[in-house]
């Protein structure tokens, strides 16, 4: 027991190594990549900007591109940083983060759905470390890029509730649903997830929505004061 737990330990001691490495990554993309594309758009910008008279149509059609083309690598730029190092969870905690991702995936790429969240827990029930917090929030994210990429959803929902003790997150969809026995394949964001689960002792459960089209993945996870957090074995 003391050697699994140790284990258990050491792994999350990497976990914390391998997200500050992220954090100084993303750091970096904001400080270099990101400054450095913003003065290519100013520059694009205050030359598109310059009189009709002084340059071609094909030079203002091109200069137009470049800086619609730079504004979107920014985006995805930004959107990259947010992945490596979800600043919500340092600055607001971690339900509020959670509304964050979920609003940050209904809006972006190409596949745009409605977003739905609810919380009756608080802030002070979750009694978790930094570093777990970031594996619930990673197993979020990962159900949220799931439905993005797979779904075709219009609808996302996530509710973080009380159930009997435990802290109930529960993220469903009104998309094309899916074959439970089939597409719980060991597929990479679906072993994520499961790992991630067993490193914190939550359980995970993916299930089709009674009634109607569409899948609910829920995490459960003990609340503060309703035990100790029984970990898995890896």
């Amino acid at each position: 027991m003391d050697n699994q737990q140790d284990m258990i330990e050491g792994l999350l001691q990497f976990i914390t190594l391998a997200e500050s490495e992220r954090k100084l990554l993303a750091a970096d993309l904001h400080d270099q990549t990101l400054s450095d594309l913003r003065e290519m758009a100013l520059l694009a910008r205050r030359l598109y900007d310059k009189p009709p008279d002084a340059m071609t149509g094909e030079v203002r059609d091109g200069l137009a591109q470049i800086v619609a083309g730079v504004t979107a690598a920014m985006d995805e730029v930004r959107r990259a940083m947010e992945n490596l190092s979800p600043s919500a969870l340092d600055t607001l905690g971690f339900i509020p983060a959670v509304e964050s991702c979920l609003s940050r995936a209904s809006s972006a790429g190409d596949r745009i759905f409605a977003a739905r969240f609810s919380c009756s827990i608080k802030e002070s029930e979750i009694n978790l470390s930094e570093t777990e917090q970031l594996l619930l929030y990673r197993i979020v994210q990962e159900a949220l890029n799931n439905i993005a990429k797979h779904a075709n959803a219009s609808l996302v929902e996530i509710v973080m509730t009380r159930a009997t003790g435990d802290m109930l997150i529960r993220v469903t969809d009104d998309g094309r649903g899916m074959a439970i026995s089939g597409d719980l394949r060991r597929t990479r964001g679906m072993e994520n997830m499961r790992y991630r689960a067993k490193l914190l002792g939550a359980r995970i459960t993916w299930l089709n929505t009674t009634g109607k089209q569409g899948t609910a993945v829920e995490i459960r996870l003990p609340l503060q004061g309703s035990g100790a957090w029984p970990k898995m074995e890896i």
